[in-house]
């Protein structure tokens, strides 16, 4: 086993995007992966070199001639063994940190997720994928499904409720240039700007000029500086140009590029107003999750006198222009409103703890310092449920209509009920067919294919429905075979949607994502 040093070594470029607390997560997860396939190999080889804890494979096929060629974790030895075990084996060996098994079993009697974190299906029949996807959603173990039929693929995920902390968004910088607290406003007045010479006033941080421009601006209309239109933040821009003592000055172009995003009100996004008004932000008890004792208690701090409509402050500022000491002067004032903002939070999160008979520190320090530095980037996602899409039309039809991808959809659930009655997938013909029978059973099964997916689409609302030959011949002509490129593509896009689920770190798929790539297309299409 690898030392904390040497996987500090090995895994330096993702320790940099999801950090410790990421990587740990990632090493306690526990994924099964039902099937065994090319696409299932290309998957798990993305999870298992940044150092997935352990993967259970479900599968009771066995190794074939087409397997050696399209499989890269099988070996022209493994012909006829269990493909299951043969992937798990050579898999291990690209890390001895991770732990594989091998389940040789059908993956629709597949029963055991206890301590699952994240289930993927790989080429999984619908009824297959219905089954286990309700048994998920009911468990809230995000499930990941995949399929590919040649030069297409589809990648769909499930998850009941998954909370982000760390989303890794890109927000603007909290300044607070509007509505400067106590410390920076005292810090920003101990600046004379008329009493500076040119090379001083060359390394004023332009938080501070863009507080003075718009004091000036507001005292000078006699207006408050909230709800300002874009004409009046232009005149505030107006001001700073005229403050710059030449043209050029980097610190006054730095002010002139922050005036539309700084000198705005402050606004909490949507996606954090809808965290605050869920009614899990206002519960608590035994068997609330951190996330939302914490959601609760920033309900309550944003509430507040001291909140005051506003999020906890992270306590970063971007680079600027300025000299030293004058940048880490205003680096502590934002520091030190950020540990204050923290305190108050916590107050707020000691009374919910004890609402709901928990202890002080059910949520530790760690926690807290965490979710306040990224409060303003939180992120819910609820996605919808795969195992009521045989009951109902699709809920993300009109989406997948709008991104050109309908028909690609449809043909996926197509040949899920072709596979269903017939017992094999379109294009699929036993090894003694001659030619001529092939080429009437493919343009049989092409014709069967499509007025599935024609009877699909009207049931689900469309009317007078198209489905594209060319796109109903890919489906027979692959006969669902999985092309390795394709299926590596595929395979790198479900381990990133796994790691993104297991580590709650950056923003999953919301939805279904359809793949081209005869036509070039990829369509992720959201919630």
């Amino acid at each position: 086993m690898r030392t904390e040093t040497d996987k500090a070594q090995l895994y330096d470029r993702q320790l940099r995007l999801w950090q410790k607390d990421g990587q740990a997560a990632l090493e306690r997860a526990r994924v099964v992966v039902l099937g065994s396939s090319t696409l299932a190999s290309e998957s798990l080889k993305n999870l298992v070199l940044p150092g997935i804890g352990e993967f259970i494979v479900v599968d009771d096929a066995l190794v074939s001639e087409a397997d050696v060629r399209t499989n890269f974790f099988v070996r022209a030895s493994d012909v006829g063994e269990s493909r299951a075990q043969s992937i798990v084996r050579n898999l291990c060996e690209m890390n001895p940190d991770v732990h594989g098994q091998a389940v040789v079993k059908a993956p629709a009697d597949f029963a055991d997720l206890s301590n699952v974190s994240l289930v993927i299906a790989c080429a999984q029949p619908d009824k297959t994928v219905r089954a286990l996807g309700e048994r998920c959603w009911s468990a809230n173990i995000p499930m990941i499904t995949a399929s590919n039929a040649g030069f297409i693929a589809e990648i769909r995920s499930a998850v009941r409720e998954h909370t982000i902390v760390e989303s890794h968004g890109k927000v603007w910088p909290d300044l607070r240039v509007m509505a400067p607290f106590a410390e920076l406003r005292a810090y920003a007045d101990s600046f004379d700007l008329g009493a500076l010479d040119s090379t001083d006033l060359a390394h004023v941080p332009f938080v501070v000029i863009l507080i003075k421009a718009a004091d000036r601006w507001a005292a000078e209309m006699g207006l408050e500086k909230k709800g300002l239109t874009y004409k009046q933040r232009k005149e505030i821009l107006a001001l700073v140009q005229q403050m710059a003592p030449a043209a050029g000055e980097e610190n006054f172009d730095e002010a002139v590029e922050a005036v539309n995003t700084s000198c705005s009100d402050y606004v909490v996004s949507n996606d954090v107003n809808r965290i605050l008004t869920d009614p899990a932000a206002n519960t608590a008890d035994a068997q609330t999750s951190n996330f939302w004792l914490l959601a609760n208690a920033l309900r309550r701090y944003v509430a507040s006198e001291y909140g005051a409509g506003k999020m906890p402050h992270s306590g970063a500022i971007p680079d600027m222009k300025a000299d030293t000491q004058s940048y880490v002067n205003l680096l502590r004032i934002y520091k030190q409103k950020a540990e204050q903002d923290k305190a108050e939070l916590t107050q707020c999160l000691r009374k919910v703890v004890q609402e709901a008979a928990l202890a002080d520190d059910h949520v530790s320090a760690g926690e807290i310092d965490t979710f306040c530095k990224n409060a303003s980037q939180l992120r819910l996602v609820r996605t919808h449920a795969l195992h009521h899409e045989a009951e109902t039309a699709p809920e993300l039809w009109d989406n997948l209509v709008n991104e050109g991808v309908s028909e690609h959809y449809a043909l996926f659930r197509a040949a899920g009920v072709f596979l269903e009655k017939h017992g094999r997938y379109p294009g699929i013909t036993d090894a003694d067919t001659g030619a001529g029978d092939l080429d009437a059973q493919c343009e049989q099964d092409a014709r069967e294919l499509r007025a599935i997916a024609v009877d699909l689409m009207t049931a689900w609302g469309n009317k007078d429905p198209e489905v594209a030959e060319s796109l109903v011949a890919e489906f027979v002509r692959s006969g669902y075979m999985e092309l390795h490129n394709v299926a590596a593509v595929v395979g790198g896009i479900v381990a990133q949607e796994t790691i993104k689920l297991i580590t709650h770190q950056y923003v999953p798929q919301n939805g279904i994502c359809i793949i081209d790539t005869a036509n070039n297309l990829l369509a992720a299409v959201k919630a």
